[in-house]
């Protein structure tokens, strides 16, 4: 298939490591790698040392109270109990008192007895002679109990057997069991060798287990209560005869009260060790147990743990399976007598969890199908790829109206669009901010690129999410010498810029830098002309076109620092808004405005004043609050005063509502500047109440050569005086535009064709002239 597409092995094989290189793919498999080395190691280790082992005990338990049942009829136990002490006045019955038992229970069809009894202490020459010959009489069919001697701790216990008497006329059966800790379950093995000899236990005895030696723990589904019992002194007098004991195997133990051999049963409480004997050997005539231990849990485990550490699924509920399945397993497989531990497996399964789920929640933004930036930042260099940043404007706003998992889908979706059919590397989500790296292209296919990106973007919001507030801006960074990681920092900031100045994108690049530079040093100057409030200021007449009267001005910024260039004015709201410093540049600017305007009002007293304003400061109420203060200082008739508001973002009409209604309180007029470009349209018109439309020069400047701007301004001018505002026109340069906008009845204009911005002194000039003001 490669073949038939034109693709070879090869090239397949550089492109994915082209892949894994540009994103944070190494770094999370080395990560998850890591976590599962150490998640099958601790699994490893906890089962090989028994760590677990109080959890697995209860967990067998808890399965083996499931599966409780009676045990076997076949196996009875012949009590040594508190009424056989208190009958026969001794302290354990004696030889002659056994001798008479065994007769009795081989007379009623015992098949084998079992005492739980070493029989190592002589008694009277009499009594051993008896016992021994009646050993010797039922020869194979009576076990005496014995122990190979052991160190439990810094104790040692001797080997205990029976005497030698004994010992030649009859087989030994092993007594001893280990106990696990907390006492929640026991390890019986089938048989023990000593001397050269094997002993079987007395489970293997009673079973008829002939096996292969194992260790094994009796099933304690087996109920002990359910045990065939019968009293040791009932047996010696004769109250116990066939009908009871036929074909039964019987053990012969002691449950007296105060008996050495009293061991707690986790689930039956207190009980004698012969009981346990009697519970493995039921457990035997089920079949050979077989304990599998840790082994095939943790296979289970390490290949899940495995398969997790090489996928990019951030979901975990792989790994939880085994939770469901292993419990189930071993409740079956204790049914065939086969034993599986599977707490190592959950040990190794959580460990392996909670590594993975610090790793997602460090590494991948939640519910967005995106890392965080940290996973695809590196301290090296990559000249082989662009850094883009796309920052979502208003997303926290939108966030107030949506769901966490809206947010998620939308942002989602926004990647799907950003991933579209090109090759670029893994996303990241911070914040409101995407980042991705995409292959290395030339500057002009770049910027047509991010473009296109955008305004692709922005339509997608506006038709799939029906919203216009969540406008996107690229930032994009392509100082290919500089770490990864940094140029993630710079490309998030030159989205933060675009957004702010409410561009589509800016590409971070050495013209751009030197931009930035040049911004950073405004900043500064605008700074210190701030401080010392000399920013310079003119004004650009207004003229009445139907009289030629000037009749109000525009205040713009003309400023030469220190007496040196002139600087842009448009760069200089930039560096404001950039610095926050926007309302305090209008407020310097309106100052000296006032004190100018206030002559200009005493040779006309209808002459208006405009000032710029950013629409947005309209919902700062502590700015039109220093601008009414203003006023009052300089005793500047508020109705003199026209604000004209600019903006290229969305307003909200429950922010300036309050603001609008007070200044039309006082007086003050308002423009929309610049209509018909960015978001000053007719909706601008609906929620700013203004008295005055100012229609930008742009449309102006081609209305003697383009009949589509000639029908926007007419339209314009039209809708305008519908709604009872004054028409202003911008950018007017010739005779033959002001003729053509006098003819559509606009009512003012300015422009180079009356006159360019000049100071306070000039324009007074002009209008003490009492002349028609026409640029010669």
């Amino acid at each position: 298939m490669r073949r038939a597409f034109g693709s070879s092995e090869e090239q397949e094989v550089v492109v994915k490591a082209k892949l894994d290189r540009r994103s944070g793919v190494r770094l999370l498999r080395r990560k998850r790698l890591k976590v599962a080395v150490m998640a099958i190691l601790f699994g490893v280790v906890s089962g090989a040392i028994d760590l677990p082992l109080p959890a697995e005990d209860t967990l067998r338990l808890a399965r083996a109270q499931l599966r409780t049942r009676p045990a076997s009829t076949d196996i009875a136990m012949i009590a040594i109990d508190d009424a056989t002490l208190n009958a026969i006045k001794q302290p354990l019955p004696n030889r002659h008192q056994d001798s008479e038992v065994i007769d009795r229970l081989m007379n009623a069809g015992v098949t084998r007895i079992v005492f739980d009894r070493a029989h190592a202490d002589p008694e009277t020459p009499a009594s051993d002679a008896e016992f021994a010959r009646t050993l010797a009489r039922h020869r194979g069919k009576i076990w005496l109990g014995m122990a190979q001697g052991s160190r439990v701790g810094f104790q040692d216990y001797a080997p205990l057997f029976p005497l030698e008497a004994f010992r030649r006329e009859g087989p030994q059966a092993s007594m001893p069991a280990m106990l696990s800790p907390f006492s929640l379950s026991i390890m019986i093995p089938t048989s023990v060798e000593y001397g050269g000899q094997r002993y079987p236990s007395i489970s293997a005895v009673l079973a008829g287990y002939e096996g292969p030696a194992v260790n094994f723990r009796p099933d304690f589904a087996f109920n002990p209560k359910t045990v065939p019992t019968y009293s040791y002194v009932d047996v010696l007098r004769g109250r116990v005869g066939a009908k009871e004991l036929a074909g039964k195997s019987v053990a012969i133990g002691n449950t007296f009260v105060d008996s050495p051999d009293m061991h707690r049963h986790p689930i039956y409480g207190k009980m004698s060790g012969t009981y346990f004997q009697i519970l493995g050997a039921n457990t035997l005539l089920r079949g050979r147990p077989i304990d599998l231990m840790w082994f095939p849990a943790m296979l289970l485990a390490a290949v899940l743990i495995s398969v997790q550490s090489s996928s990019r699924r951030r979901s975990l509920g792989f790994l939880w399976l085994p939770v469901a399945v292993l419990p189930v397993a071993a409740f079956v497989l204790d049914e065939f007598t086969i034993n599986i531990d599977i707490v190592s497996a959950f040990l190794a399964l959580l460990f392996a969890a909670i590594g993975f789920a610090r790793i997602n929640h460090k590494y991948f933004s939640d519910g967005i199908d995106a890392m965080t930036t940290t996973a695809i930042s590196s301290e090296k260099a990559n000249a082989d790829w662009d850094v883009f940043a796309l920052k979502i404007a208003n997303l926290s706003e939108l966030s107030e109206e949506w769901s966490a998992r809206d947010i998620g889908d939308f942002v989602n979706t926004l990647i799907g669009y950003v991933k579209g059919p090109g090759e670029i590397g893994d996303i990241a989500f911070e914040r409101d901010v995407l980042v991705w790296l995409a292959p290395r292209m030339e500057n002009v296919e770049l910027e047509r690129h991010t473009d296109g990106l955008a305004l692709m973007l922005k339509t997608a919001i506006s038709h799939d999410w029906q919203s216009s507030n969540g406008a996107p801006a690229i930032g994009v960074d392509t100082n290919h010498h500089l770490p990864v990681a940094v140029r993630i920092k710079k490309a998030m900031q030159a989205a933060d810029e675009a957004a702010s100045r409410g561009v589509r994108f800016i590409i971070n690049d050495a013209a751009h830098l030197e931009a930035r530079n040049q911004r950073l040093e405004l900043s500064r100057v605008l700074e210190k002309g701030l401080r010392d409030r000399d920013i310079g200021v003119a004004y650009q007449p207004k003229v009445d076109l139907a009289s030629g009267r000037i009749v109000g001005a525009e205040t713009l910024i003309r400023w030469r620092p220190g007496g040196g260039e002139l600087i842009n004015p448009q760069d200089l709201v930039l560096a404001a808004e950039a610095g926050d410093r926007i309302n305090e540049l209008t407020l310097v600017v309106m100052e000296t405005a006032l004190v100018d305007g206030k002559q200009a009002i005493a040779l006309d007293p209808r002459f208006k004043l405009a000032v710029n304003m950013s629409a947005k400061s309209l919902s700062d109420t502590h700015l039109l609050f220093d601008i009414m203060t203003l006023l009052g200082r300089f005793d500047f008739p508020p109705e003199n005063l026209t604000l004209e508001l600019t903006e290229t973002a969305k307003l909200e009409d429950h922010r300036i509502a309050p603001q609008i209604a007070a200044l039309k309180a006082r007086g003050i007029c308002l423009s929309i500047d610049d209509f018909g470009t960015g978001e000053s349209n007719l909706e601008y018109i609906e929620k700013l109440p203004s008295s005055e439309l100012k229609i930008d020069k742009k449309f102006v400047q081609h209305l003697a050569t383009s009949e589509e701007s000639r029908a926007v301004v007419r339209a314009t001018i039209e809708i305008a005086h519908s709604l009872g505002k004054v028409v202003v026109a911008e950018g007017v340069e010739d005779l033959e535009v002001a003729a053509m906008l006098r003819t559509m009845g606009c009512d003012q204009a300015q422009g180079f064709l009356f006159s360019p911005a000049i100071v306070m002194p000039e324009l007074l000039a002009m209008m003490g002239g009492g002349r028609a003001a026409v640029n010669a």
